[in-house]
């Protein structure tokens, strides 16, 4: 039930917010380059979105385990340590996500109470909103796949 509602939330969010993106900017050259009257909020617009996909993307990626690794050394370890090694890179990523990410991007939204964009005056709590969101979804994705990860070294363990 819970995969089914937050698998296709990131993809969604980030696959419109590239696609409006892309689009807002295209429009924008030609109207700038070819007409000489640009559109002044297509840029505010467009870094509001890139953050919305910077973040939200966070957890597309996590839920592909997308993100870069070095599991080289870690792979030859023996089983112990490699679970060992596994549990402490887990620690690191959520003491990130949770502290770093979700409850500093948390402020951050609080604190941008009064902050408005210069030409649509968009509240910046709609943008700044994206980190926890994003780093939410994507500790809902790294747990699923620490606990796969885990149960695969433990049966590899318990198999041999």
């Amino acid at each position: 039930m819970i995969k089914k509602i937050f698998d296709p939330i990131d993809d969604i969010i980030a696959t419109l917010a590239l696609a409006v993106i892309i689009s807002l900017t295209v429009i924008n050259v030609f109207l700038r380059f070819v007409l000489n009257s640009p559109v002044a909020w297509a840029e505010e617009v467009s870094v509001g979105l890139f953050i919305w996909l910077v973040f939200v993307g966070m957890s597309s990626a996590m839920k592909r385990d997308k993100h870069i690794g070095v599991d080289y050394f870690v792979n030859k370890m023996p089983r112990p340590l490699k679970i060992t090694a596994i549990i402490i890179r887990a620690l690191a990523i959520y003491t990130a996500l949770f502290y770093v990410l979700i409850y500093l991007g948390s402020s951050l939204t609080a604190q941008a109470q009064s902050k408005v964009t210069p030409i649509l005056a968009i509240s910046y709590q709609y943008i700044d909103i994206a980190v926890p969101i994003g780093a939410f979804l994507t500790a809902i994705h790294f747990t699923r796949l620490l606990i796969r990860s885990l149960k695969t070294e433990l049966k590899k363990e318990g198999g041999e």
